[in-house]
């Protein structure tokens, strides 16, 4: 339960850091590229998921705090339980909780999550359609990592 804890800690501090730096900088230095294959930009998301229901903040905040409730119950349970057996379940976990997190708590207190990587140039198609952020890269990533965990 502590390499989940600590797993998601991270992820919090790590985005906190970068949203504030992201936030703070003016709006004319954006977007920079990061190597020949993405860009940061600073980006406010005030819907879900590609904007998703933007003019609805009720219900987008609804949705945020019932996915994240859910996603940090899973990781208690799935901790406890297979993750007991094997570690890469238990890093999967606390990503994937940590990143739902550090969105939420943003979302409450500004009414909107902070998007800033861009992939211009990226392999994945997908990548090069839409901005997001190192939570968002925890999520999905610690969900992988989770079900490589449990099959192992």
């Amino acid at each position: 339960m502590m390499t989940t804890i600590l797993t998601a800690s991270a992820v919090l501090a790590a985005e906190y850091g970068i949203r504030r730096h992201v936030n703070a900088a003016p709006k004319a230095q954006f977007p920079k590229p990061l190597g020949k294959q993405y860009e940061l930009r600073q980006a406010h998301n005030f819907g879900i998921v590609g904007s998703r229901f933007e003019g609805k903040p009720r219900l987008v905040l609804a949705y945020q705090t019932g996915a994240t409730t859910v996603a940090v119950v899973g990781a208690v349970l799935v901790s406890k339980t297979i993750g007991a057996a094997h570690p890469l379940v238990r890093i999967g976990a606390g990503l994937a909780a940590g990143g739902a997190l550090s969105n939420m708590i943003e979302r409450w207190t500004s009414g909107y999550v902070t998007d800033y990587l861009h992939g211009t140039s990226a392999p994945i198609p997908l990548l090069q359609k839409r901005i997001w952020n190192v939570a968002d890269m925890a999520i999905f990533n610690g969900c992988v990592i989770a079900l490589i965990g449990a099959a192992v």
